[in-house]
């Protein structure tokens, strides 16, 4: 049996879908165009900022901001050391390629770190707004300390025999958290547009995470962000483009590509509207599985 560690973007998603749980509020709203903080609950009343007093609220937030890096930072390197033999060779670079069959992972992780930095960026903003850091010093600290992570990450894959530093992987980190400061700036292009993962169950999962040939990856066009649909029953639907690849995990099966299209349901809407707006807004983020009609175009 081959033992499949779990991936990079797994553990980040591990990690900022616990900030999505512990914040109040988040950085963007599907619904909603004013650029103040919002504070979200589960139910259907007015939310109230945190009083509760203790060590941890009674830190400034610039406190509170450096140790929640230092705590990321050091829950990915504990990991690594464990998991992905961190230490176990000199630094050295990694050719990964981008989206050419021969590699690696035909291109679907470099669509993970885009996803997986553009999304923790997007839970930090939440989280430093709550802090008190206005809109934009809050999106600004977020996409840095996303970027930050992910470069200590990628630094700690030089010292790892399996891995090595992919500039590749730092370039699509970069885009990721850019578009987290293109999004906050733009709130109407935010109403339209969401970047998701769809995790499904293509192959066995013999390890935590199967990595990515059970992984989509999809820009998504959201109909209830145009305003002409907006009293209508299409504010309902959303439109997906999305990459995908299989085979890159398993030496017995054929390695390919492949783009999609497809249609859904807003489920994000939907639970937004009936009060579950935490739930609402992750599914921002993470596609329901299963959930997307796909017509698909094999690259390979």
């Amino acid at each position: 049996m081959t033992i499949i560690y779990p991936s990079r973007t797994a553990v980040l998603a591990c990690t900022l879908c616990c900030t999505f749980i512990l914040s109040p509020l988040y950085a963007q709203s599907s619904t909603a165009t004013s650029a103040e903080p919002t504070f979200i609950t589960t139910g259907n009343s007015p939310a109230e900022p945190d009083s509760q007093t203790g060590w941890w609220s009674s830190q400034p937030k610039e406190t509170k901001l450096l140790y929640t890096n230092i705590a990321a930072a050091s829950l990915i390197g504990i990991w690594g050391l464990t998991e992905w033999d961190y230490g176990s060779a000199d630094w050295h670079d990694a050719d990964e390629g981008w989206f050419e069959q021969d590699s690696k992972y035909g291109g679907a992780d470099k669509f993970g770190h885009f996803w997986a930095t553009y999304t923790f960026a997007d839970a930090l903003t939440g989280l430093y707004k709550h802090w008190g850091y206005d809109s934009q010093r809050a999106n600004t600290y977020a996409a840095l300390s996303a970027w930050t992570v992910q470069a200590f990450m990628e630094m700690a894959d030089a010292t790892s025999e399996s891995q090595g530093f992919s500039w590749e992987d730092m370039m699509m980190n970069t885009f990721g958290a850019l578009t987290s400061v293109l999004m906050e700036k733009y709130p109407e292009l935010d109403r339209k547009i969401d970047f998701r993962v769809e995790y499904v169950f293509n192959v066995d999962v013999n390890g935590i995470f199967d990595d990515y040939s059970n992984h989509y990856y999809s820009m998504v066009i959201k109909l209830d962000g145009f305003d002409s649909v907006e009293n209508t029953l299409l504010k309902y639907l959303e439109l997906h483009a999305g990459y995908y690849s299989r085979g890159y995990d398993d030496k017995t099966e054929d390695d390919t590509r492949s783009l999609y299209a497809g249609v859904s349901l807003n489920f994000s809407r939907l639970f937004q509207q009936n009060g579950w707006n935490k739930t609402g807004k992750a599914l921002e983020y993470l596609q329901v599985p299963y959930t997307v009609l796909k017509a698909s175009h094999e690259l390979d």
